[in-house]
């Protein structure tokens, strides 16, 4: 399941990816990315999955209206500065729940890297700094 958490993370990037670059996009286009994004993982999906997928959506939206503003000036060059100019550290909590998930229900170290990565996105400090996946695990009792 870790890889597909994580290919879903990725998709739903993505979906941020595409509202940055036309931001006047549908509602029904993010819904359908965003459906489409939950198809990498194997059904059925865990309900707070899809609940993060779908606060996604509404992040999307609201990237999207963000950047349609006439007052909103000129796009970001890179779309995840877009994203941080428009929801800020919020803007990516969605997809470091899912990490979280991912690392509670089937831990790996693909996703504990994830999680060091994308914790310190939103929350601007490291996630236990100086502790390796090992440690981690043998932390929780996993080893």
């Amino acid at each position: 399941m870790s890889r597909s958490l994580l290919a879903l993370v990725e998709a739903l990037d993505h979906v941020y990816e595409r509202v940055a670059a036309d931001p006047g996009v549908r509602d029904g286009d993010i819904l359908s990315w965003v459906g489409e994004a939950l198809q990498v993982v194997e059904p059925p999906v865990d309900k707070r999955v899809a609940r993060e997928a779908r606060r996604v959506a509404r992040l999307a939206r609201r990237l999207g209206e963000f950047w349609s503003r006439p007052d909103a000036g000129p796009l970001p060059d890179d779309w995840r500065s877009a994203v941080d100019e428009a929801l800020g550290s919020r803007g990516w909590q969605p997809t470091l729940d899912i990490i979280r998930f991912g690392l509670d229900t089937d831990p790996s170290p693909e996703l504990f890297e994830e999680m060091q990565f994308r914790f310190a996105v939103v929350h601007f400090r490291p996630w236990l700094e100086g502790i390796d996946y090992e440690s981690y695990l043998a932390g929780r009792g996993d080893l």
